[in-house]
């Protein structure tokens, strides 16, 4: 039934939201050279899951470099294949030629998208990409509401993990919750899913949560290689929309990278294999 009405949903409101993340990822891992192409991909989806769906043009793609200057990026076209329903997607890359060593981010604002629950939801995203020396990996992007890192954002391996802290418009925000999950490399059916010792669906095996401090910091466990989202989302007040008045919510996903063995390397099987 899950997918029946997802399967409904979508094809009749294609941009309006049940509930999804924005991915800015990249295979096989997040590590570029000098003077060499790397491809970053952007789309929607239940990353836990392994659901794809249709994504609206960000608002904003810029990159920032390890000095701490912005440049605008162009948003390329791709599609993705959704394998719940065996159809292709609208998803966009992005290709970066990183000119100095160092680290990099992919920051991206979105358009507000309406949820069928009524709640007009903006997605701000941040992935890091490092080139070659520890530079600038504690960046910002500048959203209203960031995760700033206390722990070098790459370089994981299962198991690791990860120290941050929490800002909203500037100042570490002072109750709240990050959630965290794995992008699943296949698809997930339904008989896929785990369970829980009474049969049903055990969600909170998919998706972990960890309380903020007063001063905003957080810690996380990262126990399986492959991508992992880092979430955390707030109420920042009404906003007049296609002739309506909604509330607002902020939601601020930040990519990691976790290296496993050779023969753990997940192949993601939604994206082009990079030539």
């Amino acid at each position: 039934m899950f997918f029946i009405f997802l399967f409904i949903f979508f094809i009749l409101n294609p941009y309006l939201s049940f509930a999804y993340e924005v991915f800015s990822i990249s295979v096989p891992d997040n590590y570029g050279l000098t003077g060499k192409e790397k491809v970053f991909y952007i789309g929607a989806g239940e990353p836990a899951f392994g659901l794809i769906y249709d994504l609206k043009p960000p608002e904003k793609v810029f990159l920032l470099s390890p000095n701490g200057t912005f440049n605008k990026l162009t948003l390329l076209r791709e599609e993705f294949i959704d394998k719940a329903l065996n159809t292709k997607r609208i998803g966009y890359k992005i290709k970066i030629i990183p000119k100095i060593k160092g680290d990099y981010y992919i920051c991206i604002e979105s358009d507000y998208t309406l949820t069928r629950d009524g709640i007009l939801n903006k997605f701000l995203v941040k992935t890091p990409f490092h080139v070659g020396i520890e530079k600038g990996w504690d960046n910002s992007c500048g959203f209203d509401l960031e995760i700033k890192p206390y722990t070098r954002p790459y370089g994981f391996r299962k198991n690791g993990i990860f120290w941050g802290q929490v800002f909203y418009k500037n100042k570490p925000l002072e109750n709240g919750t990050v959630e965290a999950e794995r992008f699943s490399p296949v698809f997930l059916r339904l008989e896929d899913l785990p369970k829980d010792s009474y049969g049903e669906i055990n969600y909170p095996y998919l998706k972990k949560t960890v309380k903020i401090t007063k001063n905003g910091f957080f810690i996380m466990s990262l126990e399986e290689p492959g991508w992992w989202i880092l979430t955390v989302k707030v109420k920042n007040g009404k906003k007049f929309y296609a002739n309506n008045i909604y509330p607002v919510e902020l939601i601020h996903h930040f990519w990691i990278y976790v290296f496993g063995y050779k023969k753990e390397i997940p192949i993601y099987e939604y994206f082009p294999i990079p030539k």
